[in-house]
């Protein structure tokens, strides 16, 4: 999913915790996600942008799906973790869904995943929790069943993350010769960054905020 067209009803919920919180629209997040269906095959994948990538198609078929994908919006609660959010579009007719789909709905998907892939804002941020550990989008995705996500720890630049994540998907389904073991995905995640760091945009705001949590496998 990416570039949710969002309605004023979802901004207003936004605005009304997180007034500072820009939520212009992600046209770089809309390339990415075109990207990754030309990467993975039309036949393999299917990209929901704009007013399509809804919070009610996320709970309905998100169990699907071997590798979820969303570049969008995202906000952290940092008092209420399970309330930090991605921010998706709906329809205004829509009485079941308010286009937010928080940490604590994550937590009720039925995922089988191998990945979870949160190309947004301050996606590995929430809080420590005694046995828990950090309690927030990350650990709610294992909850859901998925055993791996990337994850952002600070906010990140649209460009430059889409540039990283099309990276990253590219490495991961590079097929090395014979002999050779294809990469894990932290390993595709370093390369995508090392990418950056050898280009014009090689400061690591730019490309170390994103972290692999979970299995690497």
């Amino acid at each position: 999913m990416g570039n949710p067209k969002l309605n004023d009803e979802t901004i207003t919920k936004v605005h009304f915790t997180r007034r500072d919180e820009a939520l212009s629209p992600l046209p770089n997040a809309e390339k990415e996600v075109n990207s990754l269906r030309l990467m993975y095959g039309p036949a393999n994948s299917r990209v929901l942008i704009g007013a399509q990538a809804r919070e009610g198609v996320v709970k309905a078929e998100a169990g699907k799906y071997q590798v979820l994908h969303f570049a969008t919006h995202a906000t952290l609660d940092d008092r209420n973790p399970l309330y930090s959010r991605i921010i998706l579009s709906r329809t205004e007719d829509d009485q079941q869904e308010d286009g937010l789909l928080e940490a604590w709905e994550l937590m009720k998907l039925d995922l089988n995943a191998e990945l979870v892939v949160l190309s947004a804002c301050e996606t590995a941020r929430g809080r420590v929790a005694n046995g828990e550990g950090m309690i927030g989008m990350s650990w709610a995705l294992f909850v859901a069943g998925s055993p791996a996500a990337v994850v952002s720890q600070w906010k990140v630049d649209s460009a430059r993350s889409s540039e990283l994540m099309i990276e990253f998907h590219r490495n991961l389904l590079h097929r090395p010769g014979a002999g050779k073991s294809p990469l894990t995905k932290s390993e595709a995640l370093r390369q995508a960054a090392l990418k950056l760091l050898h280009g014009p945009y090689n400061h690591p705001a730019y490309w170390a905020g994103f972290i692999l949590i979970g299995n690497d496998y």
